[in-house]
């Protein structure tokens, strides 16, 4: 390193000491800017995670060193006031009714949470077990993690987890025999997901309600075919009676809603995967969880602590609110074409030919039409939803509407429909309406970052993912086992051109 750019460097990071200090002085002796309404309560957004994207090198170097800077001092804020980077999340669901939070102070407060290493004092756990487990037990789960980045952090924050990292769900608490291993997905683009899910189960309730009212005028049972942004999910009988027969549903469950999240497609929003992880993998639980009060899920003891380890009101509601948000506004991923060698520009260009004559694209949709990226948090008691337009305020890079303004290409290369994919990745017992063999399409966009590979972590590269599919796949994944070393080459150039944006990140 020169002189010049040590110097550089040096400077950048007592600024940002020098600044973290202040703030972090105000917070101690109780001060607040004198703009911040005192009905916000005492959350406060550190405004640690930038949402916007580096321009250059440099830019990416002070925004690292400034978000570590900030992170480093807080620390020491904690070491004086255990439980200062909790409570600095507490925020109230009313807080937000009253819109007295914007999405990015949301999106920074749901970030810290994202970031937060959870304690016993705060709710992590139960009575029992006192430390971490690594199999679950039932549906209670572990707990297995202090913190959702001790599991989502390959390929920057909010990432995909290593092998060593996957979750061993659903067992006796003993025996990894008893489990279903899941390897931790990426999270970016999910907010994009969860719409585009949205809106295809609006084509697909539309389809069954037309069909339903014409088999009611003319007085017998009509077959429909149900499609949703041109993916095809099997036939649908509607009787005269106002019955229906699913038997010819494919790939979706009977009531037609796709439910975007979980390997299996077991989740049909954010908010619902994040408030059952909190549970499962920290033993966190939600106020909405305790109220609902199943004791499979939160504890026997009843009341407001029914996990029995002292703490109530582990995660507000507002709380969950912001954590889904800024799960919900992470960036969208990118495709890194290669353009400095022209040899290698040109392996690109033919597997992504590949990718369609091989027949990966029949079920790795390259890109479906968004109708529009508004994301809404709708409200649990009838209060005012929360809603963040993703092209505008998610984190860069964005999604960009279509140079004709009719919608979004969503490139997720993922049709979000489930598919039986053989007995070499079958697993020993059906989950929640799906079959062993049976799994919604992972989106591929940024794969190049997310090894390894497949709902359980096994394959370490592309070429294991690809030749341990079956079932709907059999055919494509032959076509790929028929090709040469060199022949595989231009497909693995293409799919390593799915990635994220480039940062510097610090640990």
């Amino acid at each position: 390193m020169s002189v010049e750019v040590h110097s550089i460097v040096l400077a950048l990071v007592g600024a940002a000491l020098v600044g973290a200090a202040l703030v972090g002085a105000a917070l101690i002796s109780g001060c607040k800017p004198e703009t911040e309404p005192v009905e916000r309560g005492t959350a406060a957004p550190l405004r640690t995670i930038a949402r916007e994207l580096p321009v250059d090198d440099m830019d990416k170097a002070k925004q690292a060193l400034a978000q570590d800077a900030w992170r480093r001092e807080h620390r020491f804020l904690d070491a004086v006031e255990p439980g200062h980077l909790f409570a600095s999340t507490r925020v109230d669901q009313v807080e937000i009714d009253h819109q007295l939070w914007s999405s990015d102070e949301l999106y920074q407060l749901g970030g810290q949470l994202f970031t937060h290493q959870f304690t016993r004092a705060e709710g992590f756990g139960g009575a029992e077990p006192l430390g971490l487990r690594r199999f679950h037990d039932g549906r209670r789960g572990g707990p297995d993690a202090f913190g959702c980045t001790s599991c989502h952090w390959r390929g920057g924050l909010a990432g995909a987890g290593d092998a060593a990292d996957n979750a061993m769900f659903n067992g006796d608490g003993v025996h990894q025999s008893s489990t279903v291993a899941r390897n931790p997905p990426a999270l970016a683009g999910a907010g994009l997901r969860e719409r585009l899910a949205q809106q295809m189960n609006t084509e697909l309730a539309l389809a069954r309600d037309q069909a339903l009212a014409r088999a009611a005028a003319e007085g017998h049972a009509v077959r429909v075919p149900l499609q949703a942004k041109d993916v095809r999910f099997g036939y649908l009988t509607a009787r005269a009676d106002g019955t229906l027969d699913a038997t010819e549903v494919a790939g979706v469950d009977s009531d037609l809603v796709i439910k975007p999240f979980g390997w299996k497609g077991t989740f049909g929003s954010i908010r619902e995967a994040a408030e059952d992880a909190l549970l499962v993998h920290h033993g966190m639980q939600t106020t909405t969880l305790v109220d609902e009060g199943d004791p499979g899920r939160v504890g026997s003891r009843g009341g407001a602590d029914p996990d029995g380890d002292g703490i109530a009101q582990e995660i507000r509601e507002g709380q969950l609110s912001a954590l889904v948000l800024f799960v919900a506004m992470q960036e969208l991923p990118t495709e890194e074409i290669p353009n400095l060698d022209p040899y290698l520009a040109t392996l690109w260009a033919r597997g992504r030919l590949d990718f369609e004559t091989l027949g990966c694209a029949s079920c790795h949709v390259p890109a479906l039409v968004l109708d529009d990226a508004v994301y809404t948090l709708e409200h649990r008691d009838g209060g005012p939803d929360f809603a963040v337009d993703l092209s505008i305020d998610g984190a860069a890079p964005r999604l960009e509407r279509g140079a004709q303004d009719d919608g979004f290409a969503l490139r997720l290369y993922s049709d979000l429909k489930r598919h039986r994919m053989g007995a070499a990745l079958a697993e020993s017992r059906n989950e929640l309406g799906a079959n062993a063999d049976e799994f919604i399409t992972p989106p591929l966009w940024g794969i190049a970052r997310s090894r390894p590979y497949l709902h359980d972590g096994r394959a370490p590269t592309l070429d294991d993912a690809i030749l341990l599919h079956g079932g709907e796949a059999q055919a494509s994944r032959d076509a790929f086992a028929s090709l040469d070393d060199a022949g595989r080459g231009p497909l693995r150039v293409f799919l390593t051109s799915l990635v994220r944006a480039t940062r510097l990140v610090t640990p």
